[in-house]
């Protein structure tokens, strides 16, 4: 969805896009694809491991060294894998990839996104936020979920169940921070089953009903990456999104984001937690 959403932004005549993802060979091959869509050399590819930490910071620290500003900042970094894997930090994958390495980016970025003078900030979460029990603090680095199981297809769901539900609380709350300044923030659903290669590393039983039900929905058109990147571009590109703001979007209209996304408390729970995670937070000034 990240390359559809790339080619998209090309056609409108952007100015610059920068790509970043930490499979060298697919991201060189992205940028190549998106230049010959705009007939010049529009796209940059940045390599970056998005579960490292000091990784995701150097990003940051580049590219404040380098841009004047910011106008979209798109948060589109997921996983899921049934084994059992920590970052270099010590952090599960879903966790470190999925939730870390954007909360680093958007407090990182703010700077670069304010002085765009309508920055727009788009998180790309799921439905799936909705399809479990919420966040566990005294299990954050999902340990419990694998139960000493070196593999497991179910606890892989449930990890990325959490950190689609930290995507939503992240944009919630940077909503709420953001008031005042020229920087909106979203959420997104792609919709479901979306043909990407994000179930790739599944096994079993589970790796053969995704195949049978991702690879239907292709056959009939109807979960395409590039159906699935529509709401990317839309709130990325749109002037019908300007100035809208801490909501969650499907198919390009505003949905209903699940009972647990509201819960004030988790949600400022996770900043906190974050901020000491990551050592960084809201700055005191953008």
């Amino acid at each position: 969805m990240g390359k559809e959403t790339a080619l998209a932004l090309a056609k409108l005549n952007v100015r610059k896009l920068i790509l970043v993802d930490w499979e060298g060979e697919e991201g060189t091959r992205t940028r190549d694809a998106v230049n010959a869509i705009a007939g010049r050399d529009v796209a940059e590819f940045v390599y970056c491991d998005l579960s490292s930490i000091a990784a995701v910071k150097a990003l940051a620290t580049d590219l404040n060294a380098r841009l004047q500003k910011l106008d979209v900042l798109i948060n589109n970094a997921g996983i899921t894998d049934p084994v059992r894997r920590l970052s270099v930090d010590g952090y599960e994958m879903h966790l470190a990839t999925c939730h870390l390495s954007h909360f680093i980016l958007s407090n990182q970025l703010l700077g670069l996104l304010c002085a765009s003078g309508a920055g727009r900030i788009v998180c790309i979460s799921s439905d799936a936020h909705k399809a479990g029990p919420g966040l566990d603090f005294d299990d954050i680095n999902n340990e419990a979920l694998w139960k000493g199981k070196a593999v497991s297809n179910n606890a892989a769901f449930q990890a990325y169940h959490r950190a689609k539900m930290s995507n939503i609380y992240m944009m919630k709350e940077l909503h709420e921070r953001l008031q005042g300044q020229p920087v909106c923030t979203n959420a997104v659903s792609p919709g479901y089953f979306i043909n990407t290669t994000i179930h790739r590393q599944m096994t079993g039983i589970f790796k053969f009903g995704a195949k049978i039900v991702f690879g239907f929905g292709t056959l009939f058109n109807r979960n395409t990456p590039a159906k699935g990147a529509r709401s990317h571009i839309w709130l990325a590109s749109s002037e019908e999104a300007e100035g809208l703001s801490g909501k969650y979007f499907e198919h390009c209209k505003e949905k209903a984001m699940g009972e647990l996304a509201h819960d004030e408390g988790l949600r400022r729970q996770l900043w906190s937690w974050s901020e000491s995670a990551t050592g960084i937070g809201f700055p005191t000034a953008i």
